[in-house]
């Protein structure tokens, strides 16, 4: 993502998808919060999307349950400074024919993911 064509474009709002991922090297900031967190102050209004898995202080929790340890996650405090959050979820039944179309990731790492962090079993 681009923060510095978008400051320059001025818009009201931006969509920012999976906040919690890290920018591709060479990037102007490490992480995509901290894109949103200038985007925030320069005052431009930004929805963006999350996995709760990603949220600093559940990654005990989902790897106690999981056995997967989260890398890529948000400190709490950037959630605060949310004017809105909006839960969205789906059983593991449609989440798992969704991965299995590739609507989520490409069939190849579907297939891992339902085999690890998707099993049923969990």
């Amino acid at each position: 993502m681009d923060v510095d064509a978008i400051l320059a474009r001025k818009p009201q709002v931006v969509l920012v998808d999976e906040l919690a991922h890290t920018n591709v090297e060479g990037s102007k900031h490490k992480k995509r919060y901290e894109d949103v967190l200038e985007l925030l102050d320069a005052g431009i209004d930004v929805l963006s999307t999350m996995n709760v898995q990603h949220l600093e202080s559940t990654t005990p929790t989902i790897q106690s349950i999981t056995g997967i340890q989260v890398r890529e996650t948000v400190p709490d405090w950037v959630l605060k400074r949310a004017d809105e959050i909006v839960m969205a979820d789906l059983t593991p039944e449609a989440l798992q024919t969704r991965m299995k179309r590739g609507d989520i990731y490409p069939i190849d790492r579907a297939e891992r993911a339902l085999g690890n962090f998707f099993r049923r079993e969990i």
